[in-house]
């Protein structure tokens, strides 16, 4: 396209919250039920006004929660043990443990439309001998949120995409974007940012849209990152005849055969466990590598078990939920040689899910007037541990996490705009600083020779998918993939956009690049196995020198990576003494 200059359009709010999935509505109607007399605007890259942003629309429907039934010390117990190996903030822990009951009625009042028994109380479903249950809601959910917060008065502004954060001192007060409609080009003052933008996974499969964009913006302010090195989900299989169609295999880790006939899940995963683990993939792995592929999943057995445990509501219940996974499941069924088999040969999954912006119990960064809920902070909170951005280990539990952190920061969010409000203090924003960062994004679109942005991307995803990189990792296979992502780095300034669709992939592939690159620095750094994080050359866990959270900085130019220590001597739950 013939670039020209695009209008520049300055809008001024009290608590401006990016993305508009479940995890940003939650956060503006926290913030406006929690200050009333706030200013609360919602701007998404997609339609947040109506509901049909981020992932939510179009998932399960799980929410996993502490049951009646449930001790939310035992919930904790074991997630500390089992799944987070130690590295949660067990404060906020304990704090989420307690509050999911009452979250699940708090979305019923907003006008989700949970199941529930003929009695009135919520159904839902134990899954084996785990301290939790999983209920479920129509995929209606966010556009009845919208809805909600539109007669709170909350205000939207869609298709528009949030590029940079704006600061001044040290704090956040605002943040820069583009129209996708016609390139308007916005100015965003805001005494309180919520980044409720989701997390990254690469592009690689339908469903995890997430492009890490916010983090990408918040690195190159300075704020923190922690746990990178859990950024590498890979749950379920794929059919290896056409992976790229999306036949996701959900429960494929508990029905895995190898070309010999043997069943491989007891030997690799004995007893009860919950969901995807590390694990199934190693079962994969060294199978194949061992001359025992290639690895079937019985498909049969595993749609019967995926249907038992996650889709127990009545026909009916949730009309826009079975409309939708009927589609699907008819959609999957085509891309398959023989509809009836009971053995489907697989390859792994990848979707990624870093989510590694670190935030305190209150969701807030360490630069005051930025907040971020949702994936995008799920690893960088420590709440769950050692594992990636949910579903991580627990189906539902992605969420009930959104909505969990949604109503911590917005409601921070509020508190600390309605401070300023009343100090009468207004967002300071430097133009020039704003220019530089206009200049910057629209570059590509300017460019006259260069590359297109999916070329960078194709060759991120081949050096983040490969599972002995990403998955299965080693020291020498750790440096061989991030010595590629520092030559693809060096690509980005030749990227070039013919449109501001094109310019969003821009900024996509070069988020991509950077959170390849935490991801495996961290894994680099730490030298031992925690959860997913899975070393070949340091295959057990080390908590003598290891119970440290890995924290990543931008410092100048340079990524900086440093230690945190756990600090577990407060904490409750302790591993046994070696």
């Amino acid at each position: 396209m013939s670039f020209t200059e695009p209008f520049e359009k300055t809008i001024s709010t009290d608590v401006l919250v990016v993305g508009g999935g479940i995890a940003g509505l939650t956060a503006a109607i926290a913030a406006k039920e929690t200050a009333p007399e706030l200013d609360v605007l919602v701007v998404d890259r997609a339609t947040g006004s109506a509901g049909w942003a981020g992932k939510a629309p179009r998932t399960a429907g799980h929410f996993t929660f502490v049951t009646p039934e449930d001790d939310p010390e035992d919930f904790i117990k074991y997630i500390v043990c089992n799944i987070g190996c130690f590295l949660n903030d067990q404060i906020l822990l304990r704090e989420y443990a307690y509050a999911t009951r009452k979250l699940i009625e708090q979305l019923d009042l907003w006008g989700v439309t949970i199941i529930r028994r003929p009695d009135g109380k919520v159904q839902y479903n134990k899954i084996g001998p785990f301290p939790w249950g999983t209920t479920l809601a129509d995929l209606d959910m966010c556009a009845r949120m919208a809805a909600y917060a539109k007669r709170l008065g909350i205000k939207f502004l869609d298709k528009v995409f949030v590029a940079d954060l704006i600061s001044s001192d040290g704090h956040v007060t605002g943040a820069v974007g583009f129209s996708l409609l016609d390139g308007t080009f916005y100015v965003f003052r805001a005494r309180a940012t919520v980044l409720a933008c989701g997390n990254q996974n690469y592009g690689l499969m339908p469903l995890w849209n997430g492009k890490g964009i916010g983090i990408l913006a918040a690195y190159k302010v300075g704020v923190e990152m922690r746990n990178a090195e859990f950024g590498n989900y890979g749950g379920g299989f794929l059919n290896a005849d056409m992976p790229q169609s999306g036949d996701w295999l959900v429960t494929g880790q508990d029905f895995l055969y190898n070309a010999k006939g043997e069943y491989l899940t007891p030997k690799y995963r004995p007893g009860p466990r919950p969901d995807s683990d590390p694990e199934a993939y190693l079962a994969w792995y060294r199978e194949t590598t061992a001359g025992n592929g290639p690895i079937y999943v019985d498909v049969l057995t595993s749609i019967s078990d995926n249907q038992r445990k996650f889709f127990f509501a009545l026909p009916g219940a949730r009309p826009l939920a079975d409309a939708f996974w009927k589609n699907l499941i008819m959609k999957t069924m085509v891309v398959r040689k023989d509809p009836q088999a009971k053995l489907v040969r697989v390859v792994h999954a990848f979707q990624g899910e870093i989510s590694c912006l670190k935030v305190n119990t209150y969701y807030s960064t360490n630069l005051p007037g930025l907040f971020a809920v949702g994936d995008i902070s799920f690893g960088g909170s420590a709440l769950y541990g050692a594992v990636p951005s949910p579903p991580g280990r627990i189906k539902g539990s992605g969420l009930m996490n959104a909505v969990f952190s949604g109503v911590k920061g917005g409601s921070s969010a509020a508190v600390y705009a309605a401070a300023l409000k009343a100090a009468k203090i207004e967002p300071e924003v430097n133009y020039s600083q704003v220019k530089e960062l206009k200049d910057r994004i629209l570059t590509p679109l300017s460019r006259e020779n260069g590359i297109p942005p999916f070329e960078v991307i194709y060759k991120v995803q081949e050096v983040i998918y490969p599972l002995d990189y990403s998955i299965i990792k080693s020291g020498d296979r750790l440096k061989e993939a991030l010595d590629k992502v520092i030559v693809i780095r060096e690509e980005l300034d030749r990227m070039k956009a013919e449109d501001y669709h094109e310019l969003c992939n821009c900024m996509f592939a070069e988020s991509m690049v950077l959170c390849a690159e935490m991801f495996y620095r961290a894994s680099l750094m730490r030298t031992e196995s925690r959860g997913f994080h899975y070393r070949e050359d340091y295959p057990k866990s080390d908590n003598k020198n290891w119970l440290k959270w890995i924290v990543i900085k931008k410092e100048g130019e340079a990524m900086k990576l440093y230690t945190e220590p756990v600090p577990i001597e407060k904490y409750p739950y302790k591993p046994l003494e070696e």
